[in-house]
């Protein structure tokens, strides 16, 4: 199949990797490669060029000085995204993946000449909301399709719109775990990593660890330069000092996804702190088949993708309630959580199921075709009948 992929603008989609959105659509577009797939990825053009990458605005908006602002903002996502339904209307696709979460493409939706399958990857939103309100009373004749990333989030949008449920996957095989990756571990090693944001409270984990008496590693990018000055520079300043005792905490950086593994098989236990109802986590995927438990709050799909052989999850959202939660977490079992990860978390499923739904939505735009001759509308009435 001829398939689109729109992916966000914020990051590039290329290692390292700023977050899970950008993960997960390197490799939708890789394994759909690899497949076999005619796959055309738009995005930022300091994305991965070896995904048929067609760039929609040079530099994504990390990098882009007109992007530094709210306003920067919404005009170039505005100029961008127009820019891919013009490509859309003038290219044969058999089908659009949207995995963009930006309301102009799907008040467009309708309008376009295939089918669109749009990946609701976040809690409902207003502006969000509005759009996929609006495509849905538009979609009368089943040409857009709504997938969630967890039953929880579909619970969320099931007021404004029906969802089916495809778990988000990862490369399980390429996370290794051997008995000798295994003795690689450390006794009383924890590790967090993701974006330094308040709603991900990184701080809430090295309290934890260290109230549990571990060492922790701490790793990503910077997404939130004053959060990390006020609640995560002075704990690294407290532990160099030694007022928090003799365990220590690391900030490992911003590392890419081989970087991640080697820190993930030194790991006894993997901490990870959401503020917020997390629709997937991606980070329990990867620890999972490192073999290395998890300790978390309960919230969001934790409680989907964990079980209580591979992680220990706390309802209240402290450092002394996920203390506890790391001691006990670290004596899970390595190959438990390893099978968890091949049985629930696999990139082969996620991507099987999405063809499925592919292959769904173009036999019922193959029957609209064969009713009646095809309507193609010129790139500019589509945007234009949106404005109006």
């Amino acid at each position: 199949m001829k398939i689109a992929i729109i992916g966000l603008l914020h990051h590039p989609i290329a290692e390292p990797f700023a977050g899970g959105m950008e993960s997960h659509t390197w490799w939708l577009a890789k394994k759909l490669i690899e497949k076999g797939h005619d796959v055309t990825l738009f995005a930022s053009g300091d994305s991965d060029p070896e995904l048929g990458l067609w760039s929609c605005i040079e530099h994504a908006f990390v990098n882009n000085l007109n992007a530094q602002t709210l306003l920067g903002r919404q005009a170039c996502n505005m100029s961008a995204y127009a820019s891919v339904i013009r490509q859309l209307c003038q290219q044969p696709f058999d089908v659009v993946h949207n995995n963009a979460l930006h309301p102009f493409l799907l008040l467009s939706a309708a309008d376009l000449p295939m089918p669109m399958l749009t990946v609701l990857h976040t809690p409902v939103y207003k502006e969000l909301a509005d759009a996929v309100r609006y495509a849905s009373a538009r979609n009368t004749l089943n040409r857009l399709l709504a997938v969630s990333v967890s039953n929880s989030l579909a619970k969320d949008w099931k007021p404004l719109i029906d969802s089916d449920v495809v778990y988000n996957g990862i490369d399980v095989e390429s996370w290794p775990m051997s008995a000798n990756t295994l003795a690689k571990k450390q006794a009383k090693q924890a590790l967090w990593y993701g974006r330094f944001v308040p709603e991900k409270a990184p701080h809430l984990a090295m309290r934890a660890a260290l109230k549990a008496g571990y060492n922790i590693e701490i790793a990503g990018p910077i997404g939130d330069q004053d959060y990390f000055e006020k609640e995560i520079s002075p704990l690294l300043e407290d532990v160099r000092v030694g007022r928090t005792g003799s365990n220590r905490v690391t900030y490992l950086g911003h590392l890419t996804h081989a970087q991640i593994k080697q820190a993930l098989l030194q790991a006894t236990v993997f901490v990870n702190t959401p503020m917020w109802e997390e629709p997937y986590g991606f980070v329990y995927a990867e620890a999972l088949a490192s073999g290395t438990p998890v300790a978390t709050f309960r919230s969001g799909a934790a409680e989907e993708i964990l079980t209580s052989q591979c992680g220990v999850m706390v309802e209240e959202r402290t450092a002394e309630a996920l203390a506890g939660a790391v001691s006990a977490a670290a004596k899970l079992s390595h190959q438990d959580c390893r099978r968890r990860a091949a049985t629930f978390c696999h990139i082969d499923a996620m991507i099987e199921s999405y063809e499925k739904r592919y292959r769904q939505l173009v036999v019922t735009q193959r029957r609209l075709d064969q009713r009646k001759p095809h309507h193609v509308i010129e790139p500019m009435q589509s945007l234009v009948g949106i404005a109006s």
